[in-house]
C-alpha cells in the first residue's frame, strides 16, 4: 500500500507539472500572489506559494518545493462546502477528505492519516480553509501536521 502511495502521488505531481493552469487571458479578482499552503510539519514550518489545484474524481490542492523536495496535498470532494470533516486515509473515496505529507530528501511519507479539515470560504474564484492531520512515517514514527491553512484558486 505504501508504495502504491508513493507511486501516486508521484504519478499526480508529474501531472499537475505538465499542466498549464492559465487557460485564460481574464482577469480575475483574486491575485495568483494571494494563494498559498503553509503548516508546521514536526513542529517546523513549511510554506507554498500558489499551490496548484487539479479537478480529477476528486479535488487536489498540492504545495510542492522541488528544491526541498517537501510536498503537502490536501484532497476534497469536488463539490466541497464550508464546514469541518474528518481527514481519513480513504484514497479511493471520492467523498473523502484527506491530507497527506511527503519529503523526497528525507523519504519520509505519511500513511494512515487523520485529522481535520475546516473549510471556511468557497467562491467561484477560492477555496480558503484550515488542516491538521497526523499520519504514520513507514518508520514506526509519527509525523504530525499542524497549523495548517491554505488559499487556493478553486477550479471547476
Amino acid at each position: 500500500m505504501r508504495t502504491l502511495k508513493k507511486v501516486a502521488l508521484l504519478l499526480v505531481l508529474v501531472t499537475v507539472s505538465a499542466i498549464s493552469f492559465n487557460c485564460s487571458s481574464d482577469s480575475s479578482s483574486s491575485s495568483s500572489s494571494n494563494f498559498y499552503l503553509k503548516c508546521k510539519v514536526n513542529g517546523t514550518w513549511v510554506e507554498f506559494a500558489d499551490p496548484m489545484v487539479i479537478n480529477s474524481l476528486a479535488k487536489s490542492i498540492t504545495g510542492n518545493d522541488a528544491d526541498t523536495g517537501k510536498v503537502v496535498t490536501l484532497f476534497t470532494p469536488l463539490d466541497v462546502a464550508n464546514g469541518t470533516y474528518t481527514i481519513t486515509d480513504e484514497p479511493s473515496n471520492v467523498d473523502s477528505y484527506g491530507g497527506s505529507y511527503s519529503d523526497f530528501n528525507e523519504d519520509a511519507y505519511t500513511d494512515n492519516e487523520t485529522g481535520t479539515m475546516n473549510i471556511t470560504e468557497v467562491t467561484a474564484d477560492v477555496i480558503k480553509g484550515t488542516f491538521s492531520f497526523t499520519g504514520d512515517d513507514g518508520n514506526g514514527g509519527t509525523i504530525i501536521v499542524t497549523e495548517g491553512s491554505f488559499r487556493a484558486e478553486n477550479i471547476e
